[in-house]
């Protein structure tokens, strides 16, 4: 197997309510229509100036940063990094990247994959090449960039780091989901590992694919006795191929200098603690300790630590009914039921409380599993009180076994060929017959019972 490096420069927009730009007070709208959402300042208009960075991206990076383990820095400069690209009208991009630069996170690491640094910087406007027209809506948004050592050893395990970063990402609302997340990815092998840059790769899928290619176009070159030379290529999704761009930059090919217009930014002990005690715990960490207090199954914890809300309607359910059962209803119910309304989870009336009371009745045997599920279902529209609403609609499980053998009988005696073809041994039959007697009791027996009773009226 080929030996091989890579690292990641993950760029990701910012997640800020007051949905403002980095450095002016412009709104940050999806889909607004082209050039509405600008001003002299995102637009590089001679004599602008820009305002102080926004106080919320600013206060997001460094969350970001802690979350990867990183040591944050006290005093944070913006560079002007510059190149000519028609996205670009001011000639440079404000960073907190490059030669002098001193990024908001250091030397941190992230489940097993060192971090070399996370910064912030501005987004340049979204210029289409074919046509040629720019739209600067885009030009200032706050950017996080997080890049990573050379640590991984394949395509798979990026794959896989990934996820967890995105969901990571996603436990302190970091990074907006709708606008995905954009790679560059640093690829060598072995014996020389040269680095060959793939810029700005605009999905999860084609990271993966780019890697993947990579290190086997590079794995080929080498097997011919050809020396890999450092250089930037580009990734074509379409043919799934890298192409060559240009040779590698370097610093001083960016021209790196203090932004002349910005103020160091200030970063207080007191400021770094209050981020702090926000932060959630880390899903890595948070399925370990799962698995180890509630003895639940590991692909469970997995599933459940991929949503912070999840996770946390679990451990509170958890706390009323059985770990295993509030595992695998938040696990396969609570997640089947909002995959079919493609809702979120706030957005529906099912919060711990309302699971942990369904759970409770089921365990108590109040209500059948049955009668559970059709409540999530109509949770997932509105809010209601559990126990008052199975009170008032007569939802209750059925009570002896009286109840139940009347329309047992019932069953029996208008299913005779099915009845006929149980004797014969075939046991789907019976699974037929409990179903009509849940079907009449709107799922108030109990169906194991109801198995039991059916099977001693008609045992062949």
């Amino acid at each position: 197997m080929t030996e091989i490096k890579c690292g990641l420069e993950i760029h990701g927009y910012i997640h800020v309510d007051n949905k403002a730009k980095l450095f002016c007070n412009c709104k940050i709208e999806e889909n607004a229509e082209p050039n509405t959402n600008i001003c002299p300042i995102c637009t590089a208009m001679p004599g602008s100036k820009p305002m102080l960075p926004n106080k919320q991206a600013v206060e997001k990076i460094i969350a970001i940063g802690l979350m990867l383990g990183c040591k944050i820095n006290k005093r944070l400069l913006f560079q002007r990094k510059h190149y000519s690209w028609p996205d670009l009208p001011s000639g440079f991009q404000r960073t907190m990247s490059g030669s002098y630069a001193s990024p908001v996170g250091v030397k941190g690491s992230f489940l097993g994959i060192g971090i070399t640094e996370v910064h912030i910087e501005e987004d340049p406007a979204r210029w289409d090449p074919v046509t040629g027209k720019v739209d600067y809506n885009r030009s200032g948004l706050p950017l996080v960039e997080i890049v990573t050592d050379p640590d991984f050893k394949s395509a798979d395990q990026a794959r896989q780091w990934l996820k967890s970063l995105i969901t990571m990402l996603d436990y302190i609302k970091a990074i907006d989901k709708n606008a995905g997340i954009k790679a560059d990815t640093n690829v060598s092998v072995a014996p020389d590992f040269n680095r060959v840059e793939v810029k700005n790769i605009n999905s999860f899928k084609s990271i993966v694919k780019a890697i993947e290619y990579e290190t086997s176009r590079q794995s080929q070159e080498v097997s011919e006795g050809k020396k890999m030379q450092q250089h930037t290529r580009a990734f074509d999704e379409k043919k799934g191929i890298t192409v060559f761009m240009r040779s590698k930059e370097q610093a001083e090919d960016y021209m790196f200098i203090p932004e002349p217009d910005l103020p160091a930014v200030i970063v207080e002990d007191d400021m770094i603690e209050s981020i702090k005690a926000k932060l959630p715990e880390r899903p890595d960490i948070k399925m370990k300790r799962l698995v180890s207090d509630y003895k639940i199954k590991k692909e469970d914890a997995f599933v459940i630590c991929s949503d912070l809300r999840l996770a946390e309607m679990f451990e509170k359910a958890a706390k009323k009914a059985s770990p295993e059962n509030a595992a695998r209803w938040v696990r396969f119910e609570v997640l089947r039921v909002l995959n079919y309304t493609k809702k979120e989870l706030e957005d529906t009336g099912i919060n711990a409380e309302t699971l942990s009371d369904l759970l409770a009745l089921v365990e108590q045997k109040k209500i059948t599993e049955k009668t559970a599920k059709k409540l999530l279902e109509d949770l997932s529209e509105k809010h209601f009180d559990v126990r008052k609403h199975i009170s008032d609609q007569g939802l209750e499980m059925m009570s002896g076994d009286d109840s139940i053998e009347k329309f047992c009988d019932q069953v029996i005696s208008e299913n005779p060929k099915v009845v006929d073809d149980f004797k014969s041994g075939k046991q789907e039959a019976l699974n037929f017959l409990v179903g009509q007697v849940m079907r009449l009791t709107r799922g108030k027996a109990h169906p194991g019972r109801t198995k039991e009773i059916i099977q001693k009226k008609i045992k062949p």
